[in-house]
């Protein structure tokens, strides 16, 4: 990129700036010389301001550099969303595409266990549910990351259309500058050196958009693959995930397989599983305890037995099992 062309008067050089809602008072050389500064300092969105506001004013000697300079700005506000990069970041685009491939590989191992589970069904044999649940948790793993990348791809398109409508004006500047002074070769330059920069943008956000696309198509699919295959998993063999472990989670399971809370960030504990309570469910269970167990009994007395030790009336309080 070459060099700004600044069209600054020496003594505007060595003035202070006006404060900064004061543009309507300054005429188009000075509101060139305050944009073109701006633009020095990296203060784009001001110089944006300016350098719009001296073409507004239709000076013809001025035109050619404020179009050159805004120019400028609007490749530098493009770049400065890419991170000051002029191109987009090849990994997002790599990631789709990687978690499309991720999707069918699962869609076509959850198939295939579909299909062994019909078989043996119909043989009247036992289903082997062991590989079938390891492909039903990998095929929910892989719908729940898409479904969480898929916002961040949506985002990072919206800024790349930003960028895309900021480069386009970008050539549309230099190339008007060009027309209007022939001898601005340094307009010309920056204009065909941007102009490819944006093709090459545009071709890797389309890239982007389709996969973005077949993302969300090819998560519709898994989810059906999915539910198919839970159809045909006993409750007490599916995998944990099947149900959510949050508020966000989707549950997979149908209604009247699911248990209460189940998706919600609640869930009930499978067997053998530790069930964590919270601290006032704790505080209050503590407490209960106390009372149980906090009163003195008379002397000799055992629990489950009469005074003398014999063996308790059917009406005899019994302790809990613990």
């Amino acid at each position: 990129m070459k060099s700004l062309l600044p069209l600054l008067l020496a003594a505007s050089l060595l003035a202070a700036e006006p404060p900064a809602d004061d543009l309507g008072r300054l005429d188009a050389r000075e509101l060139h010389n305050r944009g073109t500064r701006r633009l020095a300092d990296g203060d784009l969105a001001g110089a944006e301001e300016a350098l719009r506001a001296s073409l507004g004013r239709d000076l013809d000697d001025l035109r050619t550099p404020a179009l050159h300079n805004l120019g400028h700005v609007r490749f530098g506000k493009g770049r400065a969303t890419l991170g000051g990069k002029t191109n987009g970041d090849v990994t997002e685009l790599s990631i789709a595409r990687s978690y499309l491939e991720a999707a069918d590989a699962d869609i076509a191992d959850m198939q295939d266990q579909i299909t062994l589970l019909d078989r043996a069904k119909a043989a009247g044999k036992e289903p082997d549910y062991v590989p079938a649940v390891a492909a039903l948790g990998q095929g929910i793993d892989t719908y729940r990351t898409v479904k969480k990348l898929l916002p961040k791809e949506e985002a990072m398109l919206a800024k790349r259309t930003g960028v895309l409508a900021a480069w386009t004006r970008s050539v549309g500047d230099f190339r008007g500058a060009h027309e209007l002074d022939p001898r601005d070769q340094e307009s010309k330059a920056n204009a065909d050196a941007i102009d490819e920069l944006l093709r090459s943008l545009e071709r890797e956000t389309r890239q982007l958009a389709d996969a973005v696309v077949a993302q969300r198509l090819k998560q519709e699919e898994l989810r059906e693959v999915i539910r198919e295959l839970i159809k045909r998993i006993p409750d007490d063999k599916l995998p944990q995930n099947a149900e959510g472990d949050g508020e966000d989670d989707e549950n997979f399971l149908p209604e009247d397989r699911q248990k209460p809370g189940a998706g919600s960030g609640k869930r009930e504990p499978r067997s053998g599983e530790e069930q964590k309570m919270t601290e006032q469910e704790a505080r209050g269970a503590l407490e209960g305890l106390k009372n149980e167990f906090g009163r003195k009994m008379p002397a000799g007395e055992k629990p489950g037995a009469d005074g003398e030790g014999k063996p308790g009336k059917p009406n005899a309080k019994k302790g809990k099992d613990y």
